[in-house]
């Protein structure tokens, strides 16, 4: 089963993952001479007022809460020197960071586009990078005021450990009089050092998350409008959604263009957009000689014991190949985890596994994730969460310490036992009252290969 959080801030990805199409603007001055700059560390250019009947960040799709912090952003932009005669203090940087193919390069160029400011774009692409970052930053403090831009910040950092002391200089050497903005983007925040985000320096990030189901679907119909394809009449928007989860801006994009390499530009079906998806969405997939039913059966387990919990989830697909699967439930209320939902979490990952078992006389070595992610989720709300005990709950072993004893352990890990094994009872129960449906799923999927939220529910609902 696959479960993901999927957070409000989506981009639009019709976008270059560089800065190409701006043009290389030799600047009127020439480096001091003790810093050695090769001629295309970075690009400078200027925008002009985004036109009046445009609207900022037209281009962006979705999420109006994560467009309304970024156009405060511009707004504190435009209004710095305003605001710092007044002693306030505005953010100095900005990261974007998340997956690729989300669009964050879209994002700063759309960002770009309404700061009405000089801009710098670190090429990066020279030998003496530390020069370059210096010379860069010297450069927009005589624009007065502009924005620096680093893309694959992450990148730029791992070619050498100087930049990182020469990004935190030249950051804490912007005077409170500089209107300087900077904007970085990077696909692990994880490889940006803590020093950097600290305030003061790129103090304000901003995760750029796969679509949701609804602006997958938003950003599917204006691509089909791009290619000039019709929707068909029939299309259903709320099971698309369902369906084309897990897929990041730049996936929705290569769904329209799969549909139309294989297909045409006319009298494209729902059953070609779906099979687009799937081929978008499990691009990986095992190839042994044959289809496996025992993994059809696991699977439709998962989906059967999942819909016996519809205030939590929601129905996306599931699927097979060859021997390996993979069932998608969206969570109707996502970071809401009340005590029922965790057991109902902990038997949809169990199902699989029992009903092969039950059905099929024996399990498989591929359950071990499902069964690892059902031990880790008691084990946390018994360690951590205190559903058993506040006063018994565990603290984390500090290293070189023991902070509880082994005969408290012992206690808690029979606790948990004892838990797993209701619920693997319960679910077993449920399984076998349902057996048809397990059944039947199964077949169906072994047959498709691949199964919509509709077809689903024909069986089990």
């Amino acid at each position: 089963m696959k479960n993901r959080d999927i957070e409000n801030e989506v981009i639009h990805p019709d976008f270059d993952d560089d800065f190409d199409e701006f043009e290389d603007m030799e600047l009127d001055e020439e480096p001091e001479k003790d810093i050695k700059v090769e001629k295309h560390s970075f690009e400078s250019f200027y925008m002009e007022k985004l036109p009046e009947d445009e609207k900022p960040l037209a281009n962006v799709i979705g999420h109006d809460k994560q467009k309304e912090e970024i156009l405060a952003m511009v707004k504190w932009f435009k209004n710095s020197k305003q605001l710092k005669e007044k002693g306030v203090s505005i953010p100095r940087g900005l990261i974007l960071f998340g997956q690729p193919g989300n669009g964050k390069s879209l994002l700063i160029k759309e960002i770009i586009r309404c700061v009405e400011a000089p801009v710098f774009v670190f090429r990066g692409e020279e030998s003496n990078v530390v020069g370059g970052i210096v010379e860069v930053f010297r450069e927009a403090k005589k624009a007065g005021h502009a924005v620096v831009v680093f893309d694959e910040l992450d990148l730029l950092i791992n070619k050498d450990k100087r930049v990182v002391r020469a990004l935190q200089e030249s950051l804490d050497g912007v005077e409170s009089s500089d209107d300087i903005l900077v904007l970085a983007a990077t696909n692990n925040l994880r490889d940006i050092p803590d020093p950097l985000l600290r305030n003061g320096r790129l103090e304000k990030l901003i995760r750029i998350p796969y679509p949701t189901g609804e602006e997958a679907v938003t950003l599917l119909k204006k691509h089909f409008k791009e290619f000039g394809v019709a929707l068909p009449k029939d299309f259903d928007e709320e099971e698309t959604a369902l369906l084309i989860t897990d897929i990041s801006c730049a996936g929705v994009k290569a769904v329209v263009n799969d549909v139309v390499l294989r297909n045409g530009f006319e009298d494209i079906t729902n059953e070609m957009i779906d099979n687009s998806i799937y081929n978008i969405s499990e691009r990986v997939k095992d190839k042994p000689k044959e289809d496996n039913i025992e993994v059809a059966i696991h699977e439709a387990a998962h989906a059967v014991m999942a819909h016996s919990f519809p205030q939590y989830f929601k129905m996306n697909r599931i699927t097979i190949a060859g021997a390996s699967g993979a069932f998608f439930a969206e969570e109707k209320e996502e970071g809401f985890w009340p005590y029922d939902k965790v057991i109902a979490d902990i038997k949809i990952a169990m199902a699989g596994n029992i009903a092969q078992k039950l059905f099929c006389g024996r399990g498989s070595r591929g359950a071990e994730s499902d069964l690892q992610r059902a031990r880790t989720v008691a084990y946390n709300i018994f360690t951590q969460n205190g559903y058993s005990s506040c006063w018994e709950t565990l603290p984390t072993i500090e290293p070189g310490r023991r902070i509880e004893t082994q005969e408290k352990r012992r206690r808690m890990e029979k606790k948990i036992e004892r838990f797993l094994r209701r619920c693997e009872k319960e679910t077993r129960h449920y399984l076998q009252d349902n057996e048809k449906k397990v059944r039947d799923l199964g077949k169906l999927l072994f047959e498709k290969k691949h199964l919509k939220p509709s077809e689903i529910l024909s069986v089990i609902g």
